[in-house]
């Protein structure tokens, strides 16, 4: 399938865009939905890590020779689904903590992912990002509903 390992800038470039809020997170104190109880989702938790870390090395070091065009139709919706991205981090950083805002925090940047992948033909990464979103939006349901 003209896959090869290498090192996509693109790659990086793309897993790094939506990474720019975890700055702001360790840096602005907020209230923090998994507050300080046991980890009742050890398993799941593993599986997200596992699932991320994998997606991740794929995305970035594994390329396929098929060229990808810098403005696309993949490119226009990945910077939509960042803007709103972005906008519910806004909102979680000025204290509007309801479900449907972590939801969309946990499932936009998957869908952004997966459209950076169809958009780089690199369909190896599809699943894995596919199972973290499922672990990550379930683990983010299970933290709001033990913590409100």
């Amino acid at each position: 399938m003209n896959y090869y390992f290498g090192f996509s800038w693109k790659g990086l470039l793309v897993f790094l865009l939506p990474m720019i809020v975890n700055i702001f997170y360790f840096l602005i104190p907020t209230s923090d939905i998994s507050g300080n109880k046991a980890n009742n989702h050890l398993i799941l938790e593993v599986l997200e890590k596992g699932s991320q870390a994998i997606f991740i090395f794929l995305l970035i070091f594994v390329i396929r020779k098929q060229a990808s065009k810098l403005l696309s139709h993949y490119t226009i919706g990945m910077a939509i689904l960042l803007i709103s991205y972005y906008v519910l981090w806004i909102f979680y950083f000025t204290g509007s903590e309801n479900l449907p805002i972590l939801l969309g925090m946990a499932i936009l940047p998957v869908v952004y992912f997966v459209l950076a992948e169809i958009w780089l033909h690199n369909y190896l990464a599809i699943i894995p990002t596919s199972l973290f979103g499922i672990f990550h939006l379930i683990i983010t349901y299970m933290d709001y509903q033990i913590n409100h």
